[in-house]
């Protein structure tokens, strides 16, 4: 399998998208490659291998590579297999291509829709406020402040895309590689683990830039803004308390990260 070949074109399976049978064409693209080489173009094999791939097919695009490999596996079982078990064989990867495409939709857009595009946009508000650019006020980016927002925003492409790379790679290998007994790579990762962990921090961030904006507005205003920034900092606490508790993370980190908060704004203070 010439996983890079492969690799690139995933990126492109979006691209033939229809109404009646959704990335199909952008499937059978993706797959073009092995089934020439499987086949010989123009023969009946490769003719129905085409039919085959062009069925309907819908899934997360960053996820697809977790059915491509898988279907590419199979597809090298078809080309060999007895003539008596290619139907058998043919209707096990219509199996594999529907299970795999429908868990792998399921998990990518919790993961990449829902969770890294909202916190690859808190980072990129979170850069922002580190390099004392207040985006909740009406500026004009102007020299060394127009490269510290260019700077944000590719910092949140990376967040976001620096995953999403890295599951394409992974999702070839581990879904060629794979069996039945692990889903064909798709539980070789904890993904519910790693989307309450990303949703926890983006929420975490969230709070913080809602605070740290509060401070913002109000710090010219006639209320002491020392008064404010504690109470966001009381609050913030409380708000990361609760999450600490649906994560079974014991209260003792929170007490330590308190202690080293407190003591440092003391310092500072």
């Amino acid at each position: 399998m010439k996983r890079f070949s492969i690799f690139l074109r995933t990126f492109l399976i979006q691209g033939f998208w229809n109404f009646s049978q959704m990335q199909n064409l952008g499937a059978l693209f993706v797959m073009d490659t092995t089934l020439k080489r499987l086949y010989k173009p123009g023969s009946d094999a490769y003719l129905r291998a085409l039919v085959r791939n062009m069925e309907t097919f819908n899934t997360n695009p960053v996820m697809s590579s977790y059915s491509i490999g898988a279907m590419i596996r199979q597809e090298e079982v078809l080309a060999s297999s007895k003539k008596e078990d290619f139907e058998e064989q043919e209707r096990e990867w219509r199996i594999i291509r529907a299970t795999t495409a429908n868990t792998a939709a399921s998990i990518g857009d919790r993961l990449f829709w829902a969770t890294l595009k909202p916190l690859s946009l808190v980072f990129c508000i979170l850069v922002l406020f580190a390099s004392e650019i207040q985006v909740i006020h009406e500026e004009i980016y102007k020299g060394e402040m127009l490269l510290k927002v260019f700077l944000a925003v590719l910092a949140a492409l990376l967040v976001y895309n620096i995953p999403s790379i890295a599951v394409r790679l992974r999702g070839l290998k581990d879904s060629y590689q794979g069996n039945e007994e692990n889903f064909y790579g798709l539980i070789n990762l904890n993904w519910n683990k790693a989307i309450t962990f990303l949703k926890t921090l983006g929420q975490i961030f969230t709070v913080f830039i809602i605070f740290y904006g509060i401070y913002i507005v109000f710090g010219n205003s006639s209320l002491n803004p020392d008064s404010i920034a504690r109470m966001s900092l009381l609050v913030a606490f409380i708000i990361l308390s609760i999450f600490m508790k649906k994560l079974n993370i014991p209260n003792i980190f929170l007490y330590i990260i308190a202690a080293i908060v407190f003591g440092i704004a003391s310092f500072l203070a």
